[in-house]
């Protein structure tokens, strides 16, 4: 920001809906007085679109493609709207940028007082309590041992299991937990810079938030979950962070949230009803949901009910509070009480192991609860009739003792009626979900049938059952029309929504009606210019065994051509521990080469990929999206192959079979062909993350040539120069170095 632009932003505060085009047209604020601020075309259309939808409160869907400038597109307008803005987004990163880089920026640039923060969920934040009482015992031993599973130690699912099965299925919840003379001094000095910024009242205060600066195992030891906070009773309760955070974001104009607390606000707090109580967030006016391609997937996880042994892990924390809390009670009886259900889990846990064959898996539900299930039955409306009196015996019997666990709970509830009806409410919960899985069915249950799937995952140490919806349109088509009853101004954008550039699919997803403004906004790459595609025929077909191995013989000789840094991609572990294996044999010693799940975390290994600037990454899923890399650090990257779900996957499966059935037509068209070109699309996007960026993606899957499907693909993806031969792609990559 130059001088002179400084002194006239603090000479004149932005107006009550001022027209976006005074700050980022050609004639604007910031066009005269930034230095190399560029005007976006896609930016600023972006821009006065969603404050002619704030005006007119609205729904508006647009994509934004990626060098749009997106966030100042649409957080000018929200500002300058003078209402309060929810912004909801999928990673911890664009979070993280909003809070920290954008909002404190565009509020001095606007010359506006700061009023932003971002809220996380409650067990984000540390816990004075806990805090203070960690503290106590490090002052007494210097060297903290913290040991929570003595509550029960002679307790465990099965003599047979291993330490390591206990610890997972919930028998054993903290071991050997050290705490250092460090950990404690950071976490003094995190608590002295809350509390003086408290004192100040200081902008986007963060309230000892501890997930993103200590390691798991510290985070566990100092937050606290609503269901054991005892909230008024606690001595801390004035000071608490987490309640100063929800406070705090009351009354802000601008919160930045995740699209989890999103779905749990919404089923929570009562945004439509000015006379409702604001729990977590304040009475917004305006919502973006940015990576709203997330929407859907997040939106099916949080709304799905389970039930597994994760369960009694979080109950064996709940005795340990009891034992620190409740120190007049009874402590042996709630023990024996736990004890005796997490035996009824350990029976069904015991027969799925039986059934799997002691292996690991994910079925539907069905399978386990009739004999006569078949995988292959395409009509997901079929009755079975040959029920697995074995499983329904082993989920009676735990049905029953969570009933009579629950009931324990209330009757016993002495000292604290709330705290000891929340633990029965939870157990009570549980059981419902089990009633709603064996249900799910039965066509007379209109909330489930044919809108839910049952699934079991089955893994060597644990297991869960999920009762999860096949879509979100129900909720969040509810959720736009209050909106659009009480002039509240949306906005859903990501650079990939539209499939073919077309937004029939993401509307119908996410409950919209398909008049539903919907449109795309160009970034500013010039990807015939920065990026090279090169696809081939000849690349082997997905079903060959040795596919990895091919494509890395096939393209050793491109990977030596570029100077910088490589991604490969692929689409399962399997294949990403191949590319390991067969990168290794021609790099070693060229090359650092970095793996996802093994020595590093994501985090760390992004970190030293972008410092050594010509390593290579081979990643899956993880690596497909939210990544940003800039510069030659990241100059090629490879996806192994289309990004299509498994077939096999129950979820994915059952969401296919009943679309089939429904509509009467196929669901690869309508489900598997539009999601795998999403997945394609943030998969490209890793390439070019800036204007002056070059490089090339390679996709090495024959179907998006010789398949007419492929062109679906191809339509989708940004419009880069295509190489028709490898010795080409060479030629241009050498050539631009």
């Amino acid at each position: 920001m130059t001088a002179d632009f400084k002194d006239q932003i603090l000479s004149s505060k932005a107006k009550l809906n001022q027209p976006v085009k005074d700050f980022l047209g050609p004639n604007g604020v910031f066009s005269k007085a930034i230095a190399n601020f560029k005007v976006r075309k896609g930016q600023l259309l972006m821009a006065e679109n969603w404050q002619d939808t704030i005006q007119n409160g609205e729904v508006l869907v647009c994509e934004a493609g990626t060098g749009t400038g997106k966030t100042f597109a649409y957080l000018i307008p929200a500002i300058v709207s003078g209402k309060c803005t929810l912004i909801s987004t999928a990673s911890k990163a664009l979070q993280d940028q909003l809070v920290k880089k954008d909002l404190p920026a565009l509020f001095e640039l606007l010359n506006l007082q700061p009023n932003f923060m971002a809220l996380k969920g409650f067990n984000n934040y540390l816990c004075l309590s806990k805090y203070h009482d960690l503290c106590d015992k490090f002052v007494t031993s210097h060297a903290l041992k913290f040991d929570e599973s003595n509550l029960d130690k002679d307790a465990s699912f099965d003599d047979t299991l291993t330490d390591e099965q206990k610890l997972d299925a919930g028998a054993q919840v903290v071991n050997n937990k050290v705490v250092d003379e460090k950990t404690i001094a950071k976490l003094q000095l995190l608590v002295d810079r809350t509390e003086f910024e408290i004192a100040k009242d200081l902008p986007n205060i963060d309230f000892a938030e501890v997930n993103s600066k200590f390691p798991s195992n510290v985070v566990e030891l100092v937050t606290c979950t609503t269901d054991r906070c005892r909230k008024k009773k606690c001595k801390y309760y004035d000071e608490c962070y987490p309640f100063k955070a929800r406070q705090k974001a009351i009354e802000s104009k601008v919160v930045v949230i995740n699209h989890s607390l999103f779905f749990s606000a919404a089923q929570i707090d009562n945004n439509f009803d000015m006379n409702s109580p604001c729990i977590l967030l304040p009475k917004y006016k305006n919502l973006i949901i940015d990576e709203a391609h997330e929407l859907p997937s997040v939106g099916r996880e949080h709304l799905s009910l389970t039930v597994g042994s994760s369960d009694i892990k979080r109950l064996t924390y709940d005795i340990e509070f009891i034992k620190k809390h409740f120190k007049t009670l009874p402590i042996k009886p709630f023990e024996e009480a736990v004890k005796s259900l997490k035996g009824s889990y350990m029976e069904v846990f015991s027969y799925l192991k039986k059934v799997e064959g002691n292996g690991e898996n994910k079925r539907n539900f069905l399978y386990y609860k009739y004999e006569d299930y078949s995988e292959d039955n395409n009509d997901p409306y079929f009755e079975y009739q040959k029920v697995n009196l074995e499983f329904r015996q082993v989920i009676a019997k735990l049905y029953k003792k969570l009933r009579s666990t629950a009931k324990f709970f209330r009757d016993h509830a002495f000292d604290d009626d709330e705290f000891f009806d929340k633990i029965a409410a939870f157990i009570d919960a549980k059981a419902n979900n089990i009633t709603n899985l064996m249900n799910v069915d039965d066509k007379d249950n209109e909330l489930f049938y044919g809108k839910y799937v049952g699934t079991v995952t089955v893994s060597r140490t644990s297991f869960s059952f999920s009762l999860t919806p096949l879509g979100i349109e129900e909720f969040m088509g509810m959720y736009f029309r209050n909106c659009n009853e009480c002039r509240v101004s949306v906005l859903l954008t990501s650079a990939t929504l539209s499939v073919d550039h077309k937004f029939a699919k993401y509307l119908t997803d996410v409950g919209l009606t398909k008049d539903t403004k919907a449109f795309e906004v160009e970034g500013s790459f010039n990807y015939p210019k920065q990026a090279l595609l090169y696809t081939d025929e000849n690349f082997p077909f997905f079903s060959d065994d040795n596919r990895i191995e091919k494509i890395v013989d096939n393209l050793k000789e491109v990977i030596d051509s570029v100077v910088g840094g490589v991604f490969f991609l692929t689409t399962s572990i399997s294949s990403m521990q191949k590319a390991f294996i067969c990168l290794s044999k021609y790099f070693t010693g060229k090359r650092k080469i970095y793996c996802q799940n093994r020595n590093l975390s994501n985090v760390q290994m992004l970190e030293k990929f972008k410092q050594d600037g010509k390593a290579i990454l081979i990643g899956t899923s993880s690596f497909w999206a939210g990544v940003d890399v800039q510069g030659s650090a990241l100059s090629l990257v490879i996806i192994d192959k289309l990004p299509f779900e498994s077939p096999s996957e129950p979820m994915f499966r059952a969401r296919c079979k009943f679309y089939d059935a429904k509509h009467k037509k196929s669901s690869f068209a309508a489900i598997t062909v539009p999601e795998a070109v999403i997945e394609l699309r943030q998969g490209a996007g890793r390439l070019i993350r800036h204007e002056s960026d070059f490089g090339a993606l390679v996709i090495c899957d024959p179907r998006i040539v010789n398949r007419n499907y492929g062109k679906i693909f191809m339509r989708s993806l940004p419009n880069m120069k295509p190489c028709a031969t490898k010795q080409e792609l060479i030629e241009l990559l050498q050539n631009h170095q």
